[in-house]
């Protein structure tokens, strides 16, 4: 084996990059990274009907966007080992095919879709696993050219070898075993011309000299069959590690299909890159010291097979959530912004900054805006609430307690407008000088500012948004 480490991650471009996939994608990075090794990003698009270009390119750009690099892939050949599209290295599955035709491993299967399909729920019904009779295997040499002469194009399929035992030595199960019984005869090459899955990816691996493959437990029945053509062609195979699937919150498998795991659709939402990287490495794995937080460029080195659980990891949608808002408390203003121009356009954001009154006031406001938010969505909606909304108040209390506020106003010292504690201070004098009550008082003030009863401190709202434009808000353009 080489002596590199050598990991990949391999996707199938018929949909968008699911958290499953992207988890897949961050273990191999991290353990390439951890070991000095080379990570390696295949595209395997030999599903015809279903694969798009489109696909490709936004999983790609959803891979760069979570900040997982590859040192080769469909964008970043390689001589040696490219290309990196399995639809652009039918030679190399026809050559390798021929072999094991030649070494008299494989025989031509004449089933229909709709015989393999009868014969299936023919099993199932009887309590056995659903595997191939083999029933093609004893047709004569004339049962074939009768076939063939009606027109019939044959798959080819791997003669499993009977009374064999198996042997994986998995890197998080430890040793598992198959029986060669238990297994049918697989096919290697479909009647439309094209390798199946099992048998592409062990000429891909290969002779991509990949070392390491570090996938979901549900890829677990296709190591057996991996194993054998890895025999067959007299090539050593790669060390496995099979991760416990995701389940969602009601302890069911992790639908694809559920747009909200989508990594395209968390962006989309407002979720922080580094924030879905760091929730990655928390699904079935382990941080030393229980930390949960860990920035961007420690991931890789904190990452370790033995960290990883054999139990199945849980999509906690409010451990993400957590996570995110953590990590957007800890953002500066500047960082805030480029993560907003992902989510709105520039014109948007310059209106924004034109209505705060500049760069330094639109900070502050932004920095507010965070504290309390939990994605990059939810930080804009803030900001167009502290910024644009317009008050009605009716005659009552709170006409009253906006007025007295207003006169208030052109007292309150300059130095109050740039410190919290001052102007926290100034407003408890005015709030008890008033008679009103606390909540009844404060509430007021930041229902009138931003339209809601609960939000940030109303010392720290006045602060950002400074004296002119309260002033605005509060008693400009005839409010009361």
């Amino acid at each position: 084996m080489a002596s590199t480490v050598r990991t990949r991650f391999a996707p199938s471009p018929t949909g968008f990059l699911h958290i499953g996939g992207a988890r897949t994608a961050a273990f191999n990075w991290a353990f390439a990274k951890r070991n000095k090794g080379i990570f390696v990003l295949r595209i395997e698009d030999t599903d015809r009907e279903r694969s798009q270009r489109a696909y490709e390119e936004a999983i790609l750009r959803d891979l760069k966007w979570l900040g997982i690099s590859w040192d080769e892939g469909p964008d970043i050949n390689s001589a040696s080992f490219g290309p990196y599209r399995q639809s652009e290295r039918m030679d190399l599955y026809k050559k390798y095919f021929d072999l094991l035709r030649a070494r008299n491993v494989l025989y031509p299967c004449y089933c229909s879709k709709e015989e393999l399909e009868a014969e299936r729920r023919s099993l199932l019904r009887q309590g056995k696993p659903p595997r191939y009779s083999g029933k093609c295997f004893y047709l004569s040499e004339e049962e074939r050219k009768e076939k063939e002469r009606s027109g019939v194009i044959p798959s080819w399929r791997f003669r499993i070898p009977h009374g064999k035992s198996i042997v994986l030595q998995d890197l998080i199960r430890g040793e598992v075993r198959f029986q060669s019984e238990a297994i049918g005869d697989f096919i290697v090459w479909r009647s439309d011309g094209w390798p199946t899955y099992n048998f592409a990816c062990v000429v891909d691996d290969a002779l991509m000299r990949i070392t390491h493959v570090i996938r979901g437990e549900e890829h677990l029945p296709n190591t057996p069959y991996q194993l054998l053509l890895y025999q067959l062609l007299d090539w050593e195979p790669p060390q496995f590690a099979h991760v416990p699937i995701i389940l969602d919150e009601n302890r069911s498998k992790l639908s694809k299909r559920r747009k909200s795991v989508n990594i395209s659709e968390l962006r989309e939402q407002g979720f922080l890159p580094q924030a879905i990287l760091n929730f990655l490495f928390l699904l079935g794995h382990s941080f030393p010291d229980g930390r949960e937080l860990v920035p961007y460029q420690e991931l890789p080195g904190l990452f370790s097979m033995e960290r990883i659980a054999r139990s199945s990891a849980v999509f906690d949608s409010k451990k993400l959530i957590w996570i995110n808002a953590s990590y957007l408390r800890m953002m500066d203003a500047e960082e805030i912004k480029t993560g907003l121009k992902e989510l709105f356009s520039a014109e948007e954001i310059e209106r924004w900054e034109k209505e705060a009154g500049g760069s330094l006031r639109m900070a502050k406001i932004l920095k507010l805006a965070s504290e309390e938010a939990n994605t990059l969505r939810d930080v804009g909606e803030r900001i167009q609430k502290i910024l644009f909304f317009k008050f009605s108040v009716a005659d009552g209390e709170e006409k009253e307690i906006v007025k007295l506020f207003c006169s208030a106003l052109p007292g309150l010292p300059v130095n109050c407008w740039e410190n919290e504690e001052a102007m926290r201070n100034l407003l408890k004098k005015i709030q008890k000088e008033s008679g009103f009550s606390a909540k009844r008082f404060f509430q007021t003030l930041r229902m009138a500012l931003m339209g809601c009863k609960e939000g940030p401190g109303l010392d720290a709202l006045l602060v950002a948004l400074g004296r002119d434009k309260v002033y605005e808000k509060l008693c400009g353009q005839g409010r009361i």
